[in-house]
């Protein structure tokens, strides 16, 4: 796989030289830290192209961007001036991939017009205090990213994808399950801070195979393979079926202690 790298070149604009002149036959093109402030001339890109790296650059809309390469399957946006979903209604049809990381979206508006083949959504580090809108992103996705937010409950979340396996709430404002048991019956995977509490009042049960919480040696994992719902617990001494779990996270914090490098190459699944 063809892959190149234009970081940090000053380059102003697609209609750059160093840009038209690579060869059709890229698939991986890198444009982190330059000064590309819209999509305009983005027919130069190799049309070969199946993942484009613009982080850090100034482009602030998805004008023009009906012309990037129709296979392009990822496409990273973080840390530009892109405000809203105004325009995606141009962005190729066949983009799996979306990162919008670190921008200054505030809401799911426009999502909509989302490329309906879209997979994984990355929207952390925004302005976005709510589930509502959700209903309207596309039906085929699977990830949705959206820590660093400003959302404090799962309220109007039963409208999220259906198809929807892996949901991201970091460090967000979240701190009851409330409203939690109309999060989509697909999700397998739910990170979570573990300022969330649980009381006997409130009563709300989740039904997922796995749940995270996503603090480094505090993270809980709930294997539960059967369609029951069960009630969470955040202490783990709480729930009697979780004792040889609270043995294994022991033994799992020992090891990271000795070797801290081994928390950056465990998968967590």
């Amino acid at each position: 796989m063809t892959s190149v790298d234009l970081s940090n070149k000053e380059i102003k604009s697609f209609n750059d030289p160093r840009i038209k002149e690579l060869s059709q036959t890229v698939e991986k093109l890198y444009l982190y830290g330059n000064q590309i402030e819209s999509f305009e001339f983005s027919e130069n890109l190799p049309k070969g192209l199946k993942e484009l790296g613009l982080v850090f650059n100034q482009i602030s809309s998805f004008e023009f961007s009906n012309n990037l390469p129709i296979n392009l399957k990822q496409l990273h946006l973080e840390n530009t001036q892109i405000k809203s979903f105004k325009g995606c209604e141009n962005l190729p049809k066949n983009l799996e991939e979306l990162h919008l990381g670190n921008t200054q979206i505030s809401s799911f508006k426009g999502c909509e017009n989302l490329p309906r083949n879209l997979k994984i959504l990355h929207l952390g580090d925004n302005q976005i205090s709510s589930f509502k809108g959700c209903g309207n992103l596309p039906i085929n996705l699977k990830e949705l990213h959206l820590g660093d937010n400003q959302i404090s409950s799962f309220e109007h979340s039963e409208n999220l994808p259906r198809c929807l396996k892996i949901l991201h709430l970091t460090y967000n404002d979240i701190d009851s399950f409330e409203h939690s048991e109309n999060l989509p019956k697909s999700l397998e995977i739910l990170v979570l801070d573990r300022k969330i509490k649980h009381t006997k009042e409130q009563q709300t049960f989740i039904r997922y195979t796995q749940l995270e919480f996503g603090t480094p040696l505090e993270y809980i994992k709930f294997f539960q393979h059967y369609q029951d719902s069960i009630p969470i617990l955040i202490e783990i001494h709480d729930n009697p079926r979780l004792e040889r779990m609270k043995t294994e996270l022991e033994e799992e914090e020992r090891k990271l202690k000795e070797d801290p490098e081994l928390f950056y190459s465990t998968i967590l699944v």
